[in-house]
């Protein structure tokens, strides 16, 4: 009894009291009318497009201006909408820049699934012999910084899988157009492990042009890549072992991987984090830190920082993630 007098008592003093609400309302509020204020202003930036392709594995790739006032950096993503197009002029979609900083055109590589994707990869189809009829666009942007740390490690291993290696598409470029330059001085990237892990062999070809371009403009062998199949027998299968011994065999005397064509390690199976951190670690004794970036499905994020907590003594694997 007594306590349920307490609890009406408190009740009707909180009900007579005056309204505290709005103390915790105005500053979000106001925040998020900025916020929608300069997306309004950034919608209003429409570039043209000057070239869409068709490439394997259901990719996308668009290729449009960039505005004098548009500065990013790498791994970077923008929001991008077609204009006048039947498919929503408001319709915005995140796709992360798979160009350059120091590139005079910007780039997304786009996965197609359903809805919007689908009806963009479809258009370009239908316009493919008539590339001008392609819709403008209109850029918002940039946003994030999930990768950006990897400039503060002498030593940086790049892991993406799927298409979530597309930021990793930038930085590459970026860190090897940095070493070739002299903007090498602004980072301290001396080396770089990219590894890619992919189911099959066609939803990786898209991304060899920028590997190939990347390996012929790295004048100071700060690239290292590694492509791992996973989709695919187990290593203690017959025709495994064979493909490995043919792949060795032509790398070892082309110097270029007999599947891609690239200086790129092929590779069958999952990769062995364990055991590529233990080579790199041996490789370069004399660094401490190595900056870890990982941007896949939850898993492979998982299993990378199992294996960077492994690792112990003076040197020491910092993994950084971003799941999809």
């Amino acid at each position: 009894k007594h306590w349920y007098q307490r609890r009406v008592r408190d009740g009707t003093a909180r009900l007579l009291q005056s309204p505290t609400f709005y103390y915790y309302l105005i500053g979000p509020a106001i925040i998020f009318i900025l916020d929608k204020l300069i997306s309004v202003s950034r919608r209003k930036r429409e570039v043209p497009l000057m070239e869409a392709s068709i490439l394997p594995s259901e990719v996308t790739n668009l290729v449009f201006k960039r505005p004098e006032d548009f500065h990013y950096l790498a791994g970077q993503y923008v929001r991008i909408a077609l204009v006048n197009s039947g498919t929503g002029r408001d319709e915005y979609h995140p796709f992360t820049l798979t160009s350059a900083p120091h590139e005079d055109t910007l780039s997304v590589h786009i996965r197609t699934c359903k809805g919007w994707t689908r009806v963009l990869r479809e258009l370009v189809i239908k316009n493919e012999k008539c590339p001008e009829k392609n819709p403008n666009l209109y850029v918002d942007g940039p946003f994030g910084e999930a990768h950006q740390d990897y400039s503060n490690y002498e030593v940086v291993v790049l892991v993406g899988g799927g298409i979530g290696v597309t930021p990793f598409a930038s930085i590459v470029k970026d860190l090897v157009h940095r070493s070739n330059t002299q903007q090498s001085s602004l980072t301290k990237v001396k080396k770089v492990y990219f590894i890619w892990a992919s189911r099959t062999q066609k939803q990786f070809e898209w991304l060899i042009d920028i590997i190939g371009n990347c390996e012929k403009a790295d004048t100071h062998g700060i690239l290292d890549t590694h492509i791992f199949i996973t989709r695919f027998f187990d290593k203690s299968d017959l025709r495994t072992t064979i493909l490995y011994i043919c792949e060795r065999q032509f790398q070892g005397v082309s110097n270029r991987s007999m599947f891609t064509g690239l200086r790129a390690v092929t590779h069958f199976g999952r990769p062995n984090f364990d055991s590529i951190f233990k080579d790199i670690r041996t490789t370069h004794e004399d660094v401490r830190k190595f900056g870890v970036f990982v941007c896949g499905p939850s898993a492979m994020s998982d299993s990378v920082k199992e294996s960077c907590s492994k690792i112990t003594g003076k040197q020491t694997f910092i993994a950084y993630a971003e799941n999809f």
